[in-house]
């Protein structure tokens, strides 16, 4: 029959349709391994060959480090030698000076000077501070390098697109409306997060920016790129918009009715109808 055939023929197709999705589905998770492994082997890479510069870094400053010690060390011996030689040969002077032999003082004392020689010490230079400034000011420029790399680098790679809830409250945004918008049939409460419809005419005074037709009331923030926000509203209908696309279509529409219609349809963003009431989460 042709019935069946046409039956079959379906079933034929959706089969196939199911066997290429079934491959496209094992494709995607063979490929998404095989890049996790590839990210994880060059990040461990990468990271055993920091570890390597920092051992050799870290050498560099120890094998500084003792050279700096070793000539100091060397400097303070000779210090202490110097120091002790002349504590002995003043000690010596004061002891010759109490002597009543005079003989025995002309020798001491043309001893103690040939000793002692006429030659100034050698001069000696002493480094207060031996400075690694250059180690830290090579490594903070390479951090600053890495970091700027990484970064443009990875703005190179296509971002997760949101499709859940949670995926979106990363942009959330708090808004409140704005009193000086609000329809007179809007009642604002809450901290301007809650707006509710009401058909008695509250005395308000008038604003140049006040909805006088649509009960309509605007969001007192404004907003760019990817933002996110919740409503929950009950009663009537409800329409939430966004009206930044008036600036592009604006300057295109010659109709003057058109025009209106555009932008009363366009400005809307929180129009509300009666008996609703509406929470910004």
């Amino acid at each position: 029959m042709e019935i069946q055939r046409k039956f079959q023929q379906r079933i034929q197709e959706n089969q196939k349709k199911l066997q290429e999705l079934e491959q496209n589905l094992l494709t995607i998770k063979v490929s998404a391994q095989a890049a996790v492994e590839d990210s994880e082997r060059i990040f461990t890479e990468l990271i055993r060959s920091i570890e390597k510069k920092r051992s050799e870094v870290t050498e560099l400053i120890r094998d500084q480090e003792k050279a700096e010690l070793s000539g100091a060390e060397e400097l303070l011996e000779k210090l202490q030698q110097e120091m002790a030689d002349l504590k002995r040969r003043h000690t010596e002077l004061e002891q010759l000076s109490h002597t009543e032999d005079h003989i025995h003082f002309l020798q001491s004392f043309q001893s103690l000077c040939v000793s002692s020689g006429s030659e100034d010490s050698p001069s000696i230079t002493v480094h207060q501070h031996p400075s690694f400034d250059g180690v830290r000011k090579s490594l903070s420029e390479l951090k600053e390098r890495l970091e700027e790399f990484c970064r443009e680098e990875f703005r190179k790679i296509p971002p997760h697109e949101p499709n859940t809830r949670e995926d979106f409250l990363q942009y959330f945004c708090r808004l409140t409306l704005d009193p000086n918008t609000a329809h007179r049939f809007l009642i604002l409460s809450q901290k301007n997060r809650v707006v509710k419809w009401n058909n008695r005419v509250p005395s308000i005074s008038d604003h140049p920016e006040r909805f006088d037709y649509y009960c309509q009331v605007l969001s007192k923030e404004s907003v760019c790129g990817r933002c996110y926000w919740e409503v929950e509203w009950s009663g009537g209908c409800v329409y939430i918009s966004t009206h930044d696309l008036i600036l592009f279509l604006l300057p295109f529409i010659k109709d003057t009715q058109l025009f209106n219609h555009v932008y009363m349809l366009i400005l809307s963003l929180l129009n509300i109808s009666l008996g609703s009431n509406v929470v910004f989460l």
